[in-house]
This record gives structure tokens, sequence and C-alpha cells, in this order.
């Protein structure tokens, strides 16, 4: 029987995680993605995977709509125009947040951005692979072991 990298051993509990838990872990694992060893770089590997396909329905919760994204261009546009002061950008800037079509698009990613944000809270139950001690490699920093602690076995 082969098995893919998704697939988890029955030997694996479910443990629950507040999805910003799991963001910030993901975020650590890939820190440390680069640094050598076998079994270290499979698990870690295998978490990445995990993790991202567990936030990727958070991830479009948090997409901006087309709408937004024109608007913030717009807003960059005025920011990166070197031939005007700041205080003609600002006042660039506030007319345009001043239309009534942007303030609704603006309203509605705000609105979007608080909804993504309790979500960020929500738990969910994964099985991730967690890591010996054994198998961290010598490079590692303490900070990026803080980052990874949650897979971390004692």
């Amino acid at each position: 029987m082969t098995t893919t990298i998704l697939e988890k051993p029955n030997t694996m509990n479910k443990t629950a995680y507040r999805y910003s838990e799991l963001a910030n872990l993901l975020s650590g694992l890939m820190e440390v993605e680069e640094l050598k060893g076998v079994k270290f770089a499979l698990k870690v590997s295998k978490n990445i995977r995990l993790i991202r396909a567990e936030l990727l329905e958070l991830e479009e919760a948090a997409k901006p709509t087309e709408e937004f994204l024109a608007l913030a261009s717009e807003v960059q546009a005025i920011e990166a125009d070197e031939s005007k002061n700041d205080e003609v950008k600002k006042l660039e800037i506030e007319r345009l947040e001043s239309i009534e079509e942007n303030k609704e698009h603006i309203k509605v990613r705000r609105e979007q951005i608080a909804e993504f944000q309790k979500m960020m809270e929500d738990t969910t139950e994964i099985s991730l692979f967690k890591l010996s001690e054994s198998h961290l490699p010598l490079e590692i920093t303490a900070k990026q072991l803080n980052n990874i602690s949650l897979i971390i076995k004692e």
C-alpha cells in the first residue's frame, strides 16, 4: 500500500488549534524549511501542506474584492508619485476615499477584515506530525524553536 505525503498515520491524534496558531506555525515552519535533516525536513514539509490545506478557506475569506484592489492600486499610485508633496497626496487620497462608491468598497473591506479576525480565533482539529527533539537540526535557533514549538515532542 502506497501512501501520499498528506496521509496521516493511524497513530496521530487530532488536536484543537486556533487558526491564528496554525498561521503562526505555518510561518515558523516556512522559516525552517531549508534546514538540513531528512526526518526533520519530511515532517516540516508534510505539516506545511497540511496547514496550508486547513487555512485555504480562511485565505479565500480574506481576499479583497476586485473593486477594493483597484481602489488600493489608485491609492498606491498617488503615494508613489514623487512630483507631489505629502499634503497634496493626502488630499487626493481623501478625495478618492470620499467618493460614495469607494466608501462602500472600504466599508465592505473593513467588515471582511473584522470577520477574518474573528475566524482566526475559531478552532479546528487537525493531526500534525510532531518533531522529536532528536530530529532537530543542530543549526536551529531558539527563535526558530519557539516558532514551531507547537509540534515539538518533549
